[in-house]
């Protein structure tokens, strides 16, 4: 016996295979560019697109790895030349800013990032590529809010990175105010 599948069943299940191919397909394009596994290139890119001169522990929060996981991510982005620790203004705590060679490597996995995510939209037209935007980010809206509902109501059991750890921020509008996760982001903290 044959089971009839919805047309929401059918894009659940190939937007759960689509998704990872795509991130196969995004990190095998930018890790092998810092060489350090798979949170260098995205703490790399939240280093250049938000977080320079941020702490350990802020980037422990957008990586969603432990604090003693990012201290060794650090050390080893030091290590490359990537990153320095650089007394914070305050005095008691350390930032994390990047040197420029990591701001050049930021760029390449940026690029490379772009490059892969673009292919995988070659074949859909320019309505078709407008009407998925639109869709994914109702989509990340929807994603985020549940995201905040479940920290407010579970507590922060579990650390979750950032779904913007390894983003464009150019390309999502944020600094024109039209990035779906920030603006879900700050309504739902509005809120609470």
């Amino acid at each position: 016996m044959t089971r009839a599948w919805s047309s929401r069943q059918h894009a659940a299940n190939a937007l759960g295979a689509l998704s990872l191919v795509v991130a196969d397909r995004m990190n095998a394009a930018v890790e092998p560019i810092a060489a350090l596994g798979p949170s260098g290139p995205a703490a790399l890119a939240a280093l250049h697109e938000f977080l320079d001169g941020g702490s350990v522990t802020q980037l422990s929060s957008v990586l969603g790895l432990t604090h003693s996981g990012t201290v060794r991510l650090v050390d080893r982005l030091g290590v490359e030349g990537l990153v320095e620790r650089v007394g914070a203004q305050d005095g008691r705590a350390v930032s994390v800013v990047l040197t420029r060679s990591g701001r050049r490597m930021a760029m390449r996995i940026l690029q490379a990032r772009e490059k892969s995510l673009s292919s995988a939209l070659s074949a859909l037209t320019s309505d078709e590529v407008d009407h998925l935007a639109a869709a994914l980010d109702t989509m990340l809206t929807t994603i985020t809010l549940a995201r905040a509902e479940e920290r407010s109501a579970h507590g922060h059991d579990r650390q979750q990175p950032w779904l913007c750890r390894l983003c464009d921020f150019a390309a999502c509008g944020r600094r024109e105010g039209n990035c779906p996760v920030n603006n879900a982001a700050t309504t739902s903290n509005q809120s609470s």
